[in-house]
């Protein structure tokens, strides 16, 4: 019982009351728990799944530093693709900004743009030289004429149109958009989250660009899929199970009070693990490399 007497005590519900109302007013740019992660884990501040040359290496023989060369050839691939090098290239959606610095690196001008207000601060933070934009590509009011566009991963959360329109008014004549995306090869309930290909390859008629590279890299980045799916089934899951059974040994009472909570948390387990399923992405998606050229 003494566990529960902070629950009947109203001087301990004032301060959770206190300490949760301190909690949430704060500002979580200065400090983003996603990104802290991330930059811990991914030494290259890299988000995309990466680009396995072995296409058939096995999920539990990747080592983090084989994941990491994987996203550094991912990248590689996009700067490949990068034909005038003095033109201002626009990385949108430029996650924790990665494949800016390697762009830097090669002496390519390069601008990012990204909605999160933490991926900027971050960037900021690491390149207060670089110029950013923390705003949606649809609504960018753009100062000049870019060269290159890359969405990698990032066309996805824009709508075709709008993306088309946007892209059509800030490029250069003969400029390159470089798309890394997955795309849906059917239109089904149980299968949201991604552009139709069909619909994707729509749009490049009627805004008039060309098609110069279309590459289906799904098999390349399989592996990665594969992994994350292999580290849910070997150790989130046993390891959930073994706090739920801990719980329920130790503190049954509270076990029985959390069900709620337990169910909230299966429920995500269970949306994630579809996402990364990697016969169920097989079978409704493709991983494509897409380089369009403006007429």
């Amino acid at each position: 019982m003494s566990k529960l007497t902070p629950f009947f005590n109203p001087v301990a519900w004032y301060k959770a009351w206190r300490f949760h109302k301190k909690n949430a007013a704060f500002d979580k740019s200065t400090y983003d728990l996603e990104l802290h992660l991330y930059s811990k884990i991914l030494q290259n501040n890299m988000l995309h799944w990466g680009y396995f040359e072995n296409t058939r290496i096995d999920p539990g023989d990747i080592s983090l530093n084989q994941f990491q060369t994987a996203q550094q050839r991912y990248a590689e691939n996009l700067l490949e693709q990068i034909v005038n090098k003095k033109a201002p290239v626009l990385d949108v959606g430029c996650g924790m900004g990665g494949l800016a610095e390697m762009l830097m690196d090669h002496a390519i001008p390069v601008e990012v743009l990204t909605p999160n207000k933490n991926q900027i601060g971050f960037i900021s933070a690491r390149h207060p030289e670089l110029c950013s934009y923390r705003c949606k590509f649809e609504d960018f009011e753009a100062a000049k004429q870019y060269g290159t566009i890359i969405n990698s991963e990032s066309l996805q959360y824009i709508k075709l149109e709008d993306a088309f329109n946007k892209a059509d008014h800030i490029v250069l004549p003969k400029a390159r958009w470089i798309i890394t995306d997955y795309f849906r090869t059917e239109d089904r309930p149980d299968n949201k989250g991604s552009h139709l290909l069909s619909d994707f390859k729509q749009k490049i008629d009627e805004h008039d660009w060309t098609i110069v590279l279309e590459k289906d890299i799904t098999a390349h980045v399989l592996p990665t899929i594969a992994y994350v799916n292999l580290y849910i089934e070997r150790f989130l899951l046993p390891l959930k199970h073994y706090a739920y059974e801990k719980l329920r040994y130790k503190q049954a009472w509270l076990f029985y009070l959390s069900e709620r909570i337990r169910n909230s948390i299966d429920a995500k387990i269970n949306k994630e693990r579809r996402s990364v399923d990697p016969v169920l992405f097989v079978s409704q998606k493709r991983y494509m490399f897409f380089v369009l050229e403006k007429k």
